[in-house]
């Protein structure tokens, strides 16, 4: 058996669904720590008044004790490029990438999964390190609906979808089920622990 997840890292597009759910807690659920790299906080938050941008502030002043933001080289270029003025697409995505790659160049056992949205980030699967695991929001929240830690999965991509979010996708189950397997396992023992 796999060891446990030690880590949860999110990229952008899963703290906005949640946070417009009114489920940002659903990451803490596992009882793991969850890093945010710097610039998926910024792209997140960066305008005032965006969707769920006041909701994930507020949710990460509520849990400093859980949940970090964690500077990055990206995050770094991130802001050169805001004062340049050129574009920022997919910063957050690589700046999650480096969160991993060091989390796990400090601990050569540790296994983490990474939260995603973007068809990019499965893409790039070939590039990431096996001991990262990728799973969407929606599988995500399945397993924690499986494991009785929250009440429905189907409940909270409806409340972000009457926020204007476009959830379909997290609608469908992926299909490589060796991620789901393990969340499940780790969730299920974490129950019978406590």
């Amino acid at each position: 058996m796999n060891p446990p997840f030690s880590l949860i890292v999110t990229d952008t597009s899963p703290l906005i669904t949640l946070a417009l759910a009114g489920s940002l807690d659903a990451l803490l659920r596992p009882g793991v720590p969850v890093s945010i790299p710097d610039a998926v906080y910024v792209e997140a938050t960066r305008v005032r008044g965006a969707a769920g941008a006041g909701e994930i502030v507020e949710w990460m002043n509520a849990h400093l004790d859980k949940v970090r933001i964690v500077p990055t080289e990206i995050g770094i270029d991130q802001q050169r490029r805001f004062e340049e003025g050129r574009p920022t697409r997919a910063l957050g995505e690589q700046a999650a990438l480096e969160v991993l790659d060091r989390f796990l160049e400090r601990d050569p056992v540790a296994e983490a999964l990474l939260l995603f949205e973007d068809s990019d980030i499965a893409r790039r699967q070939a590039i990431i390190d096996e001991r990262v695991s990728l799973i969407t929001t929606g599988d995500f929240l399945r397993e924690l609906e499986a494991a009785g830690l929250i009440q429905s999965a189907d409940y909270v991509l409806d409340r972000a979808a009457e926020r204007g979010r476009n959830v379909e996708r997290q609608r469908q189950v992926a299909p490589d089920a060796a991620t789901r397997t393990r969340l499940r396992q780790q969730l299920q023992s974490r129950g019978e622990r406590g």
